[in-house]
């Protein structure tokens, strides 16, 4: 988010900071996106890509012992920037079900929900920008059951 400044406030420092604001958002890891205390689960990433085979965004499921929340999101690997539907959905076997879909810049969710000793399941969307391509993925089984 960028904020606004009255005419003349505006100093070379925030000039670069907000001209980095970008790059860093880019850079963000499924970690910090989810938080402290949370990380990655074994084989705990899916490719969303299209039926031709062309990688939209990757999808991250994450998890905290101390709380006993998982964590997902799916962030985006193409038209980064640029806003395009993009999903993220998390699912507890015989419980809750969690998402989060609208046309974002770089990644959906984060999305939580407790799943201390139960199994869940993730899947994510991604679509470019005029929507003509369109990507799905995530696991379909339920695992990580901890």
């Amino acid at each position: 988010m960028i904020k606004f400044v009255k005419a003349g406030a505006l100093t070379l420092g925030a000039i670069t900071a907000v001209a980095l604001l970008p790059a860093a958002a880019e850079a963000a890891s499924p970690q910090s996106i989810c938080g402290a205390g949370y990380t990655l689960v074994k084989d705990g990433s899916r490719a969303i890509k299209t039926k031709k085979g062309e990688q939209l965004a990757v999808t991250h499921l994450l998890y905290n012992g101390r709380t006993g929340k998982n964590c997902a999101v799916t962030i985006k690997t193409k038209y980064i920037g640029k806003p395009s539907y993009t999903y993220v959905g998390l699912n507890v076997k015989n419980g809750t079900d969690a998402g989060e879909g609208a046309w974002f810049d770089r990644y959906a969710g984060p999305i939580y929900v407790n799943a201390r000793h139960k199994c869940v399941r993730y899947s994510g969307k991604a679509s470019s920008p005029d929507g003509k391509k369109k990507a799905f993925g995530g696991r379909d089984k339920f695992d990580n059951c901890g």
